[in-house]
């Protein structure tokens, strides 16, 4: 899991640090990204840290900072670029503004506005459906991918696309999501076996 933001802050870093998930068997490596605004969303793409994620938070004014001289875009429009080359990496856009529940955008801790005595408790009872969400999301996938490993039916090069897509490979990022539609419908279908 990483943080991604132009200016880190401390609260959020450090509950993320912490984070301990409810399934046991789940580890978390954290991982904080400061973004330079000079560098545009590309250097995020070209990222070990980003490519190896399987959860990213990012923040949603980073790319709309004035100083940013290559590709502005808001952190909700990033998690669409981001799901383009990595369908399997799930984002968690937060804002400084208010959330808004239609997209998922959860706001940073306030204490004026927050109605919580720390950011602690603040995101202690904001985030974990969130992350517990994307850990369901991840498992899901990764089980999938097993079966479609072991699976002798499918073409091999869709086989390898998936598969390296689930470990973060993007040399095959023209998968679509339709593709990774059909490819659910069909293991839930039981027409894959």
């Amino acid at each position: 899991m990483i943080y991604i933001d132009d200016t880190i802050d401390p609260t959020l870093d450090a509950y993320l640090d912490q984070y301990a998930p409810q399934d046991e068997d789940v580890e978390i490596e954290f991982n904080d990204v400061p973004f330079d605004p000079k560098d545009g969303y590309e250097f995020l793409l070209n990222s070990p840290k980003v490519r190896e994620a399987n959860i990213i938070l990012v923040d949603d004014c980073l790319f709309e900072n004035q100083t940013v001289t290559r590709g502005k875009i808001t952190g909700e429009e990033f998690k669409i670029v981001l799901r383009k080359y990595f369908p399997f990496i799930e984002t968690i856009v937060i804002t400084q503004n208010k959330a808004n529940p239609e997209t998922g955008t959860i706001s940073k801790y306030n204490a004026q506005t927050s109605g919580y005595e720390s950011a602690n408790e603040y995101y202690n009872n904001t985030l974990p459906k969130y992350i517990e969400e994307a850990i369901r999301e991840i498992k899901f996938y990764r089980q999938l991918g097993k079966k479609l490993g072991e699976n002798a039916n499918w073409e091999p090069v869709l086989k390898e696309k998936i598969i390296n897509s689930l470990q973060g490979l993007d040399e095959y990022h023209e998968l679509t999501k339709a593709d990774i539609d059909e490819l659910i419908r069909a293991f839930k279908e039981g027409s894959v076996k």
